[in-house]
């Protein structure tokens, strides 16, 4: 073969790889969208807000809006996507849990039994806290079940035993630990699995811990059933 044959056979070949190699690109392209594109799929969302991806509904019709970092103004709503509506506007009133970002500390949380039901909590440091449920129908909230304070009085009932056993020790505050695997649906059933530790940082004094399984029933909003279990008390040295 002479050297301009040789050029020519060069030419094709490196052609040729050009071209498999911009075909290989494009479904890559089409894959990752641009923050353009992500921005419009959900074009009647308020300014300042944005979609927790990971809190909408199995049918994709509902989820919470957190503020865009860095806006301290704003509030978390549980919303329809499309077409847009408030269900909720606020939900954590009475709540200080700070701005509401997406993954900030006691940012909100949310577990889906079906599309009707919906637990939404706050993420704290060690785990969940102001766990409630609210109950969809014709794209509204029908009810609101506020089961937090009813999990609290079982671990206050307890710290109140504990100080009157050790008036002298600091038992009287404590942690929630755990995460989205504390809680599950079933049918019409909420199932808990909560973990309470005085002192989850292993600072000096009396330790206790304690653990709360219970079944919630969402048609009567009450429990069914609650096994609380005291843990061992020691004694944390001194660091």
């Amino acid at each position: 073969m002479n050297s301009k044959n040789t050029w020519l056979v060069k030419r094709t070949i490196a052609f040729a790889l050009a071209l498999m190699s911009f075909a290989s690109a494009i479904p890559a392209q089409e894959e990752s969208a641009s923050p353009a594109d992500q921005a419009n799929k959900y074009p009647e969302v308020p300014k300042g807000y944005e979609v927790g991806e990971d809190t909408i509904s199995p049918d994709g019709r509902f989820a919470i809006l957190y503020p865009v970092r860095p806006s301290t103004d704003g509030v978390n709503s549980l919303v329809k996507l499309k077409p847009y509506a408030e269900l909720v506007e606020d939900l954590s009133p009475d709540y200080n849990n700070g701005p509401g970002w997406i993954d900030s500390r006691g940012a909100l949380r949310a577990k889906w039994g079906g599309n009707k039901y919906v637990a939404i909590w706050h993420s704290m440091k060690w785990g969940p806290e102001n766990l409630v449920v609210y109950e969809i129908a014709n794209d509204k909230v029908k009810r609101v079940e506020k089961i937090w304070p009813e999990v609290v009085k079982y671990f206050d009932r307890y710290v109140q035993r504990l100080l009157k056993k050790y008036p002298k020790e600091s038992v009287d505050s404590y942690t929630f630990v755990g995460d989205e695997k504390s809680f599950e649906f079933k049918d019409h059933k909420f199932l808990l699995d909560i973990f309470a530790d005085n002192k989850p940082n292993l600072a000096p004094g009396l330790h206790w811990t304690a653990q709360l399984d219970a079944i919630w029933n969402l048609d009567t909003a009450k429990f069914d059933n609650v096994d609380f279990r005291p843990g061992k008390i020691d004694m944390n040295p001194e660091l």
